[in-house]
């Protein structure tokens, strides 16, 4: 065998299998009318050109989802400012509306006690430390307004100035224990008095001392202030009895009563700086 790869026959067998290869290549070369070295260069360059191009519309993609990405971005960020513009002007809205409806009740009132004299005013802080829930007005001493002045939210009784300064005034609700109120029973025309207590205060009711311990004051009885001391005009709705208990001594009762304001949707009262009966 060894023999055969170095003998003449081998040699010759080599000789013509290249000879046909070249023929072979040389006819390929002429039929595409290119130089064997450029159809060489061709064969190698062709795979490299073809990847440079994929490459190529791979970044014209990219380029096309950039630009598109930023112009959701600007989107986004208009429809952004639009709805901060709404949010806004919402808020104006729900402002006029609790103050259209304040006044409405106001105007009420004013029609049915003519004497009143009223400050019109808007909450501007509330004291979020107090659990009694006080809360400062925007108005003060060059407004008229004096401490002990009643403040109200339509026929019902809010508070009452407990300090004033120039602009402002803080108001305590009937929540507060320093804070009471001579009243009465609509319906039994019972006189009784409120008064309150932090463990009170915390359920959202205030006490209604002074009933007698055969009173005939019921669950859902209206509360109104007497008039009695001149602090409060009379016929202000305090709130509805809700429960009546008997005290710890068992020798009187007295209920639990939820005022007829509600705190928490408040934002524009009136303080009634005159009336009939200040005073007196």
């Amino acid at each position: 065998m060894r023999n055969f790869f170095t003998g003449t026959k081998f040699k010759i067998t080599l000789a013509v299998l290249l000879s046909l290869f070249l023929g072979v290549f040389v006819a390929a070369v002429s039929t595409s009318g290119s130089s064997p070295v450029s159809s060489a260069l061709g064969f190698i360059m062709t795979p490299l050109e073809n990847a440079a191009a994929s490459f190529a519309d791979m970044m014209s993609d990219f380029n096309g989802y950039f630009v598109s990405s930023k112009s959701y971005a600007d989107k986004i960020d208009e429809l952004k400012e639009e709805n901060a513009l709404l949010r806004s002007q919402l808020v104006d809205y729900e402002k006029t509306l609790h103050k259209l409806e304040a006044y409405e009740e106001f105007l009420d009132v004013k029609d049915k006690n003519p004497d009143f004299s009223f400050v019109p005013s808007q909450i501007i802080l509330k004291d979020t430390s107090d659990v009694f829930g006080s809360f400062t007005l925007n108005k003060g001493l060059s407004d008229g307004v004096n401490v002990n002045d009643p403040v109200i939210y339509g026929e019902a009784l809010v508070g009452i100035v407990k300090t004033v300064t120039e602009n402002n005034c803080t108001v305590y609700s009937l929540f507060n224990p320093e804070v009471s109120v001579s009243a009465y029973e609509i319906r039994t025309r019972e006189d009784c008095y409120t008064e309150s207590e932090i463990s009170v205060s915390r359920n959202g009711f205030i006490r209604l001392s002074g009933l007698t311990k055969t009173t005939a004051v019921v669950s859902g009885g209206i509360v109104c202030t007497s008039g009695i001391g001149g602090i409060y005009p009379m016929d202000l709705i305090i709130g509805t009895v809700k429960e009546i208990k008997t005290d710890e001594t068992g020798l009187s009762v007295y209920a639990l009563i939820e005022p007829e304001a509600d705190y928490s949707q408040i934002t524009d009262v009136f303080i009634i700086t005159e009336f009939q009966g200040k005073n007196g």
